[in-house]
């Protein structure tokens, strides 16, 4: 059985990898930016450390560095965008000392990140139903409501709905020197598919969630599990084409005409990785699968159903 070090695990995905990667055997090094009685996950896993942020790069790297000669870890799955991001500049470097970086290449991170590349990406590649997507610098004529995101952003920090040119303009002065992009405002419901795609066969595994309740976060807090065929088609042209390994997740607008307009790849879990769980197939050792050199799981029939998300209190210190 492996090492694995899991970061960043008080993120949403965390409980099901855990749980997963343990029924498995193997043990699981957890850390975290916060202390570990913040963190209720931290007393799930073998062992817990408190990370430096992954904004400071330098710190990050060194930390990560130490934990792994430390604890011996084979394999490193992160779990959140910004760790995912730096990681992904050291995959070779990690190869190098036998630690697996359970992510796609970094060619394939910085393109899913960039959310103006990949829609120019995609368009030019084959996809049709692409939201039109332009830089906030070079926007032309503007017919409102219309989204404006940070180029890189995460978790729908940092994006505004404007219904106005004259908010529109205000923004375009505030932004200025920061990279934004601008897209129409669709009105419709929100599609997120788990997708996880074998590098080796080339075998794609979807499973498809339509969300009903969202918190401000973008994270769905009550799913319908869904089977589409022509969007399960769709996820495995796009990852396929960016050349995915592992598991990631799409998001799409799903319109007033039934049409699934392309959003976004993160190329990680997604924060609703537990609905895939639940409708049954298990990402999470699937997804480990590909970087074991192991073929992923076929998939069974997909439950179709409705799954509503609730919190827990746990207490982790007692004064």
């Amino acid at each position: 059985m492996a090492r694995i070090l899991l970061t960043a695990i008080g993120s949403f995905s965390a409980g099901i990898v855990i749980e997963s990667l343990k029924t498995q055997g193997h043990t699981v090094i957890g850390c975290d930016l916060y202390q570990k009685a913040w963190v209720a996950d931290a007393y799930n896993v073998d062992k817990f450390y408190q990370a430096p942020n992954a904004s400071d790069k330098e710190k990050f790297t060194a930390f990560i560095w130490e934990i792994t000669e430390k604890e011996k870890i084979d394999f490193i799955i992160p779990l959140i965008d910004p760790e995912v991001e730096l990681l992904a500049e050291l995959k070779k470097d990690f190869l190098e000392k036998n630690i697996v970086l359970c992510i796609s290449d970094e060619s394939a991170i910085r393109l899913c990140r960039n959310k103006y590349d990949i829609t120019q990406f995609l368009k030019q590649e084959f996809y049709d139903n692409i939201i039109p997507t332009n830089l906030l610098s070079n926007s032309g004529a503007i017919a409102f409501p219309i989204m404006i995101k940070p180029m890189l952003g995460r978790s729908s920090q940092g994006c505004e709905k404007v219904f106005d040119l004259k908010k529109f303009n205000y923004l375009k002065e505030v932004l200025i020197g920061e990279d934004h992009i601008v897209q129409p405002f669709i009105n419709g419901s929100v599609m997120t598919v788990d997708v996880v795609r074998d590098p080796i066969s080339d075998e794609v595994v979807c499973v498809s969630r339509r969300e009903l309740l969202r918190n401000p976060n973008g994270a769905g807090t009550t799913v319908e599990i869904i089977e589409n065929y022509e969007l399960q088609r769709l996820c495995s042209l796009i990852v396929k084409k960016v050349g995915i390994t592992g598991a990631v997740n799409l998001e799409f607008i799903e319109d007033e005409s039934g049409a699934f307009n392309f959003l976004e790849i993160n190329p990680r879990f997604s924060a609703g990785l537990a609905f895939s769980h639940l409708a049954g197939y298990n990402m999470t050792i699937n997804h480990m699968n590909c970087f074991m050199g192991r073929p992923i799981e076929k998939r069974n029939r997909i439950k179709t159903m409705i799954i509503a998300r609730k919190y827990e209190e746990y207490i982790t210190l007692y004064r």
